[in-house]
């Protein structure tokens, strides 16, 4: 199988970090990467991440379609994996599935970055020397693709979480789904979490210095991130956790990415082509699914050895 990522820009600043080459009209495309002797691209609409979540869905849609139309025609690819806000604007995929225009595989990678995430909470946790047990657990986007399937993991784990979302609705059907002792918030109540989880489509940073607790912990999954560098500075006594990178030996030229590491969503659909596996993984995660991308990272040697922050490594 021959794979394409489709991601976007997190900002207007973003595309200055390309190599020119790279930016054809309204798409970013790079050289075509050989790993393992598979084939594929990294490419990207030229969309930012604010003008994914204001601009009407169905433009989106479609540039995000003919992204993948593009790949499928002209460059023989056949899986593609949708990046950070493709993902949330797509129904987690299901609506790229459901075109006729593509005919290839769809892949949101978002199962190996939830089980990346789940263990970097518990590394962390190793870390500091916590017991979940012990620990109150906030998780924001809790009813998201990601957020969904790390509630059901962590939840039962910790002594308390507090699942956080913006529709009411979700929450409940959420909570149907969840066993252990939790709460469901509209509200971004983070400031009683030991821990927090960040897994949202929010355009921007999301929580401010005033929503986390003495020496909180936030593995912030979220692209763009929702714990700013700057809240990192003003609060040295909070840990800030990259939630969804993972070592990856093979070289890809990816801008701003720190060397050796690579995001796992991207690394789910590489090792999904190696493993030329011929399925859609899109919409609610399927845990089976989780584990299997586990396995491969194991195979594959791209698993999650040491916790980051914004690429550097995290220091106690």
């Amino acid at each position: 199988m021959k794979f394409a990522t489709i991601g976007h820009l997190l900002d207007t600043d973003t595309i200055g970090m390309f190599p020119k080459n790279w930016v054809k009209g309204n798409l970013i495309i790079s050289p075509e990467m050989n790993i393992n002797g598979t084939k594929g691209y990294l490419t990207g609409i030229t969309l930012t991440a604010k003008q994914m979540m204001s601009l009407p869905v169905e433009k989106v849609r479609k540039t995000i379609l003919d992204a993948a139309v593009f790949v499928q025609d002209e460059l023989d690819v056949n899986l593609i994996q949708l990046g950070a806000l493709t993902t949330s604007v797509t129904s987690g995929g299901e609506w790229v599935v459901e075109q006729k225009e593509y005919k290839g595989f769809v892949n949101h990678g978002d199962s190996y970055t939830a089980a990346i995430t789940c263990q970097a909470v518990q590394k962390a946790l190793k870390m500091f020397g916590r017991k979940p047990s012990d620990q109150v657990i906030s998780i924001v986007g809790a009813y998201g693709v990601i957020g969904e399937v790390a509630s059901k993991i962590l939840v039962p784990q910790f002594a308390h979480s507090i699942l956080i979302g913006r529709r009411e609705d979700k929450l409940k059907e959420l909570a149907e789904k969840l066993e252990g002792d939790f709460e469901t918030s509209i509200d971004l109540v983070t400031k009683d979490a030991d821990i927090v989880v960040t897994a949202t489509s929010h355009p921007t940073a999301l929580l401010n210095s005033e929503h986390l607790k003495k020496n909180a912990i936030i593995v912030d999954v979220s692209q763009p991130p929702n714990l700013s560098a700057d809240v990192c500075q003003k609060r040295p006594d909070i840990y800030r956790i990259d939630g969804g990178y993972v070592d990856f030996p093979a070289k890809i030229p990816i801008p701003g990415m720190p060397t050796g590491k690579n995001f796992a969503c991207i690394v789910e659909v590489i090792m999904q082509a190696i493993e030329n596996e011929q399925k859609n993984h899109v919409g609610s995660i399927d845990i089976n699914h989780l584990r299997k991308t586990e396995q491969w990272g194991e195979k594959y040697g791209f698993t999650l050895n040491e916790l980051t922050n914004f690429g550097k490594k995290v220091k106690i």
